[in-house]
């Protein structure tokens, strides 16, 4: 057997070990066996969605996909759901039509965004029927599911049922949700998007709805203070609709219980993990800047580049932070939202520029699958019940 392509540098040899991959298929083995309809037999899912199906994916996405097998194994059932009802992975062989807008169903959903709202909208639904992990095509992987929260999740003696990528206060990351089947809160979140979705074909006026009447009020300087310097090329209006999910939730933990029994802000704090969205999620950006160009260019950096160069360090730093301490890495591809394209976007111009041979690009890959982190625990927050809540039903303005 050939030895390690890559080693692991002596500085990093306590946070990392070099395993063997759970999945010894090629890319291409595992992507054909995903493009079958696979019955639900537990809560392990990974879901995840392409309106035009698995085979469309990018290329990059396609390896991000390929490597979460190789990372969770065989007790992890992957599912590419897709929007084409002649497919074996079409979202509504999964789940009930009734569960979500007329538009998804009719295939209706326009404007720029349509993709990744459908996304949104699936996830509620299938993790509330089924169980599993939701995440995101973009999403590369370093930690294996079970580690990183589901053992917690499937601990009949712990209280937390829920995961989730918190940013500050109560906003959270929706590009990655963890959650055992049935859960009431992940019901209540999924029934109030649907509802202040409605009747539309397209996000244009969901933020509008008096049921997100809070989120006006919330300053959205504190991302930039908490660390996320994120850049729009659009107004804040705008992102609060294509973040509509994302408020959805915010309005759920400032509800206190209404007469049904049960306390929405209460089980936010109490019954669901919140982690650190900025170290396990995106932790190249503060590295190397949140431009998606810094980022494409420090990962097609060379390993044969000059290593006192200040353009390689920043390159070296950035990779082993993420390989020894972060969960994942979530790469957008900042879709007219921006001023710059995201590292996704890059990726997509540039076929194979995210495993390029020689490149810190390729032992980001490499080190996802062969090296294993040797920490413990992630890195959590603590989330404190915010102070403007009301005793109000879900879909009560």
């Amino acid at each position: 057997m050939d030895g390690p392509k890559f080693t692991i540098p002596p500085e990093f040899q306590a946070d990392l070990r070099y395993v063997e991959p759970r999945d010894a298929r090629t890319d291409e083995e595992i992507i054909a066996a995903l493009d079958a309809f696979k019955p639900v037999e537990s809560e392990k899912n990974i879901w995840a969605f392409w309106d035009s199906g698995i085979q469309f994916l990018p290329a990059w996405c396609k390896r991000n996909v390929a490597n979460w097998s190789r990372l969770c194994g065989p007790s992890w059932t992957i599912r590419v759901l897709d929007a084409r009802p002649d497919s074996p992975n079409y979202a509504l062989k999964y789940v009930a039509a009734d569960m979500l807008p007329e538009a998804f169903a009719k295939g209706t959903m326009e404007g720029p965004y349509a993709g990744a709202h459908s996304s949104d909208l699936l996830c509620g639904a299938c993790l509330y029927q089924h169980g599993g992990v939701y995440m995101d095509v973009g999403i590369l992987l370093f930690l294996d599911l079970d580690r990183m929260c589901w053992n917690t999740l499937a601990d009949d003696n712990s209280p937390i049922n829920v995961a989730i990528p918190g940013m500050y206060d109560t906003v959270i990351a929706n590009h990655f949700t963890a959650s055992r089947k049935g859960d009431p809160f992940i019901k209540r979140w999924h029934e109030l998007f649907v509802h202040v979705w409605g009747n539309r074909t397209s996000h244009t006026g969901m933020a509008s709805s008096p049921l997100l009447a809070y989120a006006y009020q919330l300053d959205i300087t504190v991302a930039a203070r908490k660390g996320y310097h994120f850049e729009f090329a659009v107004d804040p209006m705008t992102v609060f609709e294509y973040i509509t999910q994302v408020l959805c939730w915010g309005r759920l933990c400032r509800l206190e219980d209404a007469g049904d029994g049960f306390s929405c802000a209460d089980y936010a704090m109490n019954n669901i993990l919140w982690f650190d969205a900025l170290k396990e999620d995106w932790a190249l950006e503060p590295i190397v800047g949140f431009p998606g160009p810094n980022a494409f260019e420090a990962l097609s950096r060379r390993l044969d580049a000059d290593p006192e160069s200040e353009e390689y360090k920043t390159a070296y730093k950035a990779v082993w932070r993420v390989l020894t301490r972060s969960s994942m890495q979530k790469v957008s591809h900042s879709k007219k939202l921006a001023p710059k394209p995201g590292l996704g976007y890059y990726w997509d111009e540039n076929d194979g520029a995210d495993c390029a041979p020689g490149t810190f690009g390729e032992l980001l890959r490499y080190g996802s699958v062969y090296f294993e982190q040797t920490r413990e625990s992630i890195a959590t927050l603590q989330v404190e019940k915010p102070k403007d809540t009301v005793k109000k039903g879900v879909l009560e303005p």
